[in-house]
């Protein structure tokens, strides 16, 4: 009779076996099951062998699929470095500089980025649960899948917009845990990912210079940055900064453009995500006030609060609230509502389960939860879903082993053609 360490051994024999020559199909069963060994002390650890799968899936995705920027980021593994630098997407650069020095394709550069994404929203969305003191085994199970389903399904195909957010969600964790320097650091780094970061980097700007008496000021700080931005429209940079100026054309052009209108179907589902996201926020936020920041006024008055829990949550109530106003104009824009308030509005979820765990009748904590299950099973998300189990691979792809994964090189599609 084998005794419990052989067949550890056996088992971890027959995995390494599985994942260097399947890698897709074994870490995805692989997926399935760590979850169910999370606690306080590992939550990092299995969220970390969790995202693995998302590694081999990204690198097995076939370009010719057009899932959403995928084949563009692909494409432009081909084209002269210089193309990627005049957009500032110094991470792709750097990341497809190291890649062709390797003799590899780009497909490692899509797994990287999508195991990033995962792995930084569920761990920093895991760290805020444990934060606020929610961190039995069974509760952090749960908010490992609310905070799993809350993801975008379409981040999948466009990855670099939503891994940029992501930073942007630990310099969030950084602030409210008293670490500036840190957050000031991926503060900085999250608009070299992609360029729709810079305006949470402008956010932060007030929160770093007037940091603990930043709440006093939060509303003047959201009309001064509305103003700001209309500026920013308005003011004739071509011959100035040619950068900003590419940047503000974009964003014109998904104000203005045919990108900013609600034309089909699944452009007006993401007014429904964005008014039930608004709606849960705003009762959230109002909620939080109601048993936390009151209480905090009555017992400190405008002291500055040294318990790292009720620090944590007034920055967080201050920097969402601030926050707030300047998301909830991108709903006048299908783009920007897709991006800034579907992928972009990271502050959401430990807004909403600091307030849900304060619900002391539970058909309340169930509406909370129930709108999020809601917005995963929205026919948008079920048709995205289905086409990236079905077109975002290929039988080949699939059938790869690690080596193959990393070095195939797949055919290339002709440059996408966006809306007309």
């Amino acid at each position: 009779m084998l005794n419990s360490n052989v067949k550890s051994f056996f088992l971890y024999l027959l995995f390494l076996v599985g994942s260097f020559f399947s890698p897709v199909f074994s870490f995805i069963l692989f997926s399935c099951v760590v979850p169910f060994f999370l606690n306080k002390n590992n939550y990092t650890f299995i969220v970390f062998l969790f995202s693995l799968f998302f590694i081999f899936y990204g690198m097995a995705m076939d370009p010719v699929s057009y899932i959403g920027d995928y084949s563009r980021y692909y494409l432009s593994f081909y084209k002269p470095d210089i193309h990627i630098l005049a957009t500032g997407k110094l991470y792709r650069y750097s990341v497809f500089n190291l890649l062709q020095s390797l003799g590899m394709g780009p497909q490692f550069y899509t797994g990287l980025s999508l195991f990033l994404n995962y792995f930084i929203v569920l761990t920093v969305s895991l760290k805020f649960a444990v934060l606020f003191s929610f961190n039995r085994n069974k509760k952090l199970l749960f908010f490992f899948l609310i905070a799993l389903i809350s993801m975008p399904s379409t981040a999948i195909g466009n990855f670099e917009s939503m891994l940029s957010f992501s930073l942007s969600y630990i310099a969030l964790y950084l602030i409210c845990t008293q670490r500036t320097k840190a957050a000031l650091a991926f503060v900085i780094i999250a608009p070299l990912i992609h360029p729709a970061a810079i305006l949470y980097s402008v956010m932060y700007i007030p929160i770093f210079i007037f940091k603990n008496s930043f709440h006093k000021y939060k509303t003047i700080f959201s009309l001064l940055l509305v103003l700001g931005i209309i500026g920013f429209l308005f003011t004739p940079l071509a011959s100035v900064l040619p950068f900003l100026d590419h940047i503000q054309r974009k964003l014109m052009t998904f104000l203005t453009g045919p990108w900013s209108e609600y034309i089909e179907r699944r452009d007006f589902e993401f007014i429904l995500i964005a008014l039930i996201k608004l709606i849960v926020f705003a009762f959230s936020i109002y909620r939080i006030r109601q048993v936390y920041i009151k209480k905090f006024k009555f017992m400190y008055g405008t002291a500055q609060l040294n318990d790292k829990k009720e620090y944590a949550i007034k920055m967080l109530y201050s920097i969402s609230l601030y926050m707030f106003p300047i998301i909830f104009l991108a709903i006048f824009s299908r783009t920007l509502a897709e991006r800034y308030i579907y992928f972009g509005m990271f502050f959401f979820f430990p807004v909403v389960i600091l307030a849900a765990e304060n619900l002391k009748i539970f058909m309340n904590r169930f509406f909370v939860y129930s709108m999020i299950f809601i917005i995963f099973l929205l026919p948008q998300n079920i048709i995205v879903f289905g086409v990236l189990a079905l077109k975002s691979t290929t039988q080949e792809s699939l059938s790869n082993n690690m080596y193959e994964l990393l070095y195939e090189e797949y055919d290339k599609a002709p440059p996408p053609v966006g809306r007309l």
